[in-house]
């Protein structure tokens, strides 16, 4: 679900941000023989095996499915999409999901599980970027001469997702239990979610603190337990300024390198005239120069091997405000 980039292009999609995310496609001539769980999965045309593991993935991490949604996604006719969503009950996850007249959609049966996708969150976001619907963990290393560094998974629950979700959609608050690396004891804190953000190392919610007054990231996998709903008034997302503005950087090749090396790093990064500008959201400027791999402070540009990049000395000091030691996590 988000762009392969880091670049000033990234969007907000729906509720959901990505800094950068790797991903390789899987051969779009194959489908899958065997669903996740190992069974047999019936033929299916490429385009229909898309549209059943969105049936999936919405169903799994949002809760909810309805027709309109895979109408506007796919161009279907809504004709389609309930045969679509029949085809997937009746050939692949007998009882799964279940209609649900008070909500007007299906919802996960309790004993749900996902057989055409992994339960892998970076799934799901791929599937609302729009950019891919091929699942990022399994096809890393489906070809001899493409291979990947998988990062170690976050355990992030769809329960959580799911009512993260459902409260940034309704733009209302829940209550939720949280362990962080200052209180590392579970604790008790309600907040008021507007977006579900990947960095590329994990995930976390851009959620107003009702504790602190103020904005900060919750990262998923330290929420324990299903949120539940709160009644505290959620502030609009525009009152969060650090989201809402951006700021540019200015990035060039460790001073530290030879000038060979100088300009081996500018062609990496293709840069034209020695520096790369980065436009960034204040609120994901750390987030963003971590998957550059860019050193900040000079301490850091001195581990040259470590820090190809850097920061321009001059963005140092209005970059200083939003890097993590300030305020901006939970």
């Amino acid at each position: 679900m988000c762009l392969a980039s880091t670049q000033p292009q990234q969007k907000t999609v729906k509720q959901l941000y990505c800094t950068k995310n790797l991903h390789i496609h899987q051969n779009r001539a194959k489908s899958p023989p065997f669903n996740m769980g190992g069974a047999p999965v019936a033929v299916e045309k490429h385009e229909v095996i898309l549209r059943l593991r969105a049936i999936e993935l919405l169903a799994y991490w949002e809760g909810r499915l309805v027709t309109n949604k895979l109408v506007a996604w796919f161009g279907v006719s809504r004709q389609q999409a309930s045969a679509d969503i029949k085809r997937y009950l009746q050939n692949h996850n007998p009882n799964a999901l279940i209609h649900d007249p008070s909500v007007k959609a299906y919802v996960p049966a309790p004993s749900f599980q996902p057989v055409l996708t992994t339960g892998h969150i970076n799934e799901y976001m791929d599937l609302v970027s729009g950019l891919a619907f091929e699942y990022t963990t399994v096809t890393l290393d489906t070809d001899v001469n493409i291979a990947a560094v998988q990062l170690p998974d976050r355990a992030v629950r769809p329960e959580v997702v799911r009512e993260i979700i459902r409260a940034s959609r309704n733009r209302s608050s829940v209550k939720i239990l949280y362990a962080s690396m200052n209180n590392p004891a579970l604790h008790e804190r309600i907040i008021s979610p507007h977006t579900l953000v990947y960095t590329g190392f994990r995930w976390h919610v851009r959620a107003y603190c009702h504790a602190r007054s103020a904005f900060r990231d919750f990262i998923l996998s330290r929420i324990d337990r299903t949120p539940q709903p709160a009644k505290a008034q959620a502030p609009v997302s525009e009152d969060d300024k650090d989201w809402h503005s951006m700021l540019t950087l200015t990035l060039i090749p460790n001073v530290g390198l030879s000038e060979a090396q100088k300009t081996l790093v500018e062609k990496d990064y293709g840069m034209g005239d020695g520096r790369l500008q980065i436009a960034v959201r204040k609120a994901l400027a750390h987030y963003t120069l971590q998957r550059y791999q860019a050193a900040i402070t000079a301490e850091d540009a001195a581990n040259v091997a470590q820090f190809p990049l850097q920061l321009q000395a001059a963005d140092r000091t209005k970059l200083s405000p939003y890097l993590f030691g300030g305020v901006s996590h939970g």
